[in-house]
């Protein structure tokens, strides 16, 4: 039995016919009163002609809004007359932490984006992640997966990637990321990249971006713009769309990276945190980046943490309350 076949997940979708449809992916969940239930993940395919396969993802984490409501917008509004191949659309992926807006599964408690490739016989989120990785992937030219900030962080709108030792696949994702044109084209050194959707399509081939656009438990209209005309850009480039992408007003994605973790401020304890410096700041390496209160010893002064790294403040924290070991800041610098 091949990998795909393995997996329970059953498609109420025709992913091959043409035109506009509207489905389900249903995902097993047997519960105390419902051994046959199912999860129901909303799926649109739009198609014509000949031409690559592009899929999107939103809802990767529920608590992410600008890719979702973007997705919605592009499933209601492209016309398979228009398309030269295929769009996979899925739009609230992790359904049920995109329904009950928390990053975390409420089912299982997993985070879906550390759960790749995934296993067919594991919880709700990892049996959801293996049909993604087996079946999902192997069907497309490309994958672009819009994240934001969430709840917990703030970031510059921008297309993000990894560094990857194969140079021709380097090569075509920063196309990808640049005809994506949000503000900041960024390689990112994540904390525990591995398991992410991301790192499963780079591990297939697949040409695939990942993305921040905005966060901090909201919906910014300037994100979901960027995120809106992104989308568009990213299928004229591949030619499923005709002409070609359109540079938006902040013009062409300053390149821009992420290296280590010392380009990364974090907690060392639990505390308010105080930022020194707005969102997009430029900063400078031993400057302050903010300070640390601690409610539990009134008479302590607030603990001050710097910056490791010059070069602009890419994510900060949202939330004024962190834990230990919570990165309150993240400086990206310019790609050499």
């Amino acid at each position: 039995m091949n990998e795909a076949a393995s997996s329970p997940v059953r498609a109420e979708i025709d992913w091959w016919a043409s035109g506009k449809r509207a489905g389900r992916l249903r995902v097993p969940l047997s519960r105390n009163d419902s051994g046959w239930g199912t999860v129901a993940i909303p799926a649109v395919v739009i198609a014509n002609g000949t031409g690559p396969t592009m899929l999107f993802t939103a809802g990767n984490h529920g608590d992410e809004y600008e890719g979702q409501v973007a997705l919605l917008r592009l499933a209601q509004t492209l016309d398979p007359a228009q398309v030269a191949g295929r769009v996979i659309i899925l739009p609230a992926m992790h359904f049920p932490a995109a329904r009950a807006g928390t990053r975390l599964s409420p089912l299982d408690g997993k985070d879906f984006n550390r759960c790749f490739p995934g296993n067919p016989r594991g919880s709700f989120a990892e049996v959801l992640a293996h049909y993604v990785d087996t079946h999902l992937l192997p069907m497309c030219d490309a994958q672009m997966d819009l994240h934001s900030g969430g709840t917990g962080m703030e970031m510059v709108p921008s297309a993000v990637g990894h560094v990857i030792d194969d140079a021709g696949y380097m090569e075509r994702s920063l196309a990808m990321a640049d005809a994506f044109n949000a503000p900041i084209t960024l390689l990112l050194e994540e904390v525990n990249a591995g398991p992410t959707l991301l790192a499963a399509a780079e591990r297939r081939g697949v040409v695939a971006l990942s993305s921040e656009l905005g966060g901090a438990g909201r919906l910014s209209r300037e994100a979901l713009a960027i995120t809106e005309a992104g989308v568009r850009n990213v299928l004229r480039h591949l030619g499923i769309l005709e002409g070609k992408p359109v540079t938006g007003a902040h013009g062409r994605s300053r390149r821009m990276t992420v290296p280590d973790l010392a380009h990364y401020v974090f907690a060392p304890a639990d505390g308010i945190w105080e930022a020194a410096d707005p969102l997009g700041a430029s900063v400078r390496a031993g400057a302050v980046a903010g300070r640390l209160h601690a409610i539990e010893e009134p008479l302590r002064p607030a603990e001050v943490l710097t910056y490791g790294a010059e070069g602009l403040l890419w994510c900060t924290r949202a939330p004024g309350r962190c834990r230990e070991g919570d990165p309150v800041a993240v400086v990206a610098r310019d790609m050499p």
